[in-house]
């Protein structure tokens, strides 16, 4: 089987790309974005950094899809979280993230207990892709602070959603947390304070 042929494309045009998909099934967005490589300055206006975490940055935003890029400082990670039955694909722009999956072993929803196990884990360099499965989408990515750089990533959801699971491990519980966008369409919202890179 011969190499994919990849495409590079701006962000803007990129996203129109998915809006115009005709069947937005899973097979179709994956086969689109295998097929695209985003020019990284083209996301010059949506790069927020913070020291205190990762930033989520929302490029595009409709019914049935979003589309973020995600800033990720020197050894910044996200809790354990799951996705709510909702599908992802995760491209790399800059640097690399570690992705940690989870399978629930046990779930008491009354009390919220939970206990997980770590499955298989992988890494995404600059250029590589990844896709958020609904049958297993508790993980968890991370920014090794070993690697001294720091990562950017674009991320689509399928259909975008503002809460999200939050596991914490230690101590075998679970809880809802409410998600929220550090910028939208390339403007920082009130009250955030970030640096601006690139």
């Amino acid at each position: 089987m011969g190499a994919r042929e990849i495409r590079q494309v701006g962000i803007d045009e990129f996203v129109a790309g998915v809006e115009a998909l005709e069947n937005f099934s899973p097979d179709k967005v994956w086969e689109y974005v295998r097929s695209r490589a985003i020019q990284p300055h083209t996301l010059e206006p949506y790069i927020f950094f913070s020291p205190a975490k990762y930033t989520r940055n929302l490029i595009f935003k409709n019914d049935l899809f979003e589309v973020l890029a995600f800033c990720w400082g020197i050894g910044q990670i996200t809790t354990v979280h799951n996705h709510h039955n909702q599908r992802g694909w995760v491209m790399v722009s800059t640097g690399k993230l570690k992705v940690q999956n989870y399978r629930i072993v046990e779930r008491n929803p009354q009390a919220h207990t939970c206990k997980l196990e770590p499955t298989e884990s992988g890494l995404l360099t600059a250029g590589s892709l990844a896709k958020v499965e609904i049958e297993e989408n508790v993980h968890q990515v991370l920014n090794l602070g070993e690697w001294n750089e720091r990562a950017v990533s674009v991320h689509i959801y399928s259909k975008p959603y503002n809460t999200c699971e939050v596991y914490q491990l230690d101590r075998g519980t679970y809880c809802d947390m409410k998600l929220y966008y550090t910028s939208l369409y390339g403007k920082l919202r009130e009250g955030e304070v970030a640096a601006v890179q690139f």
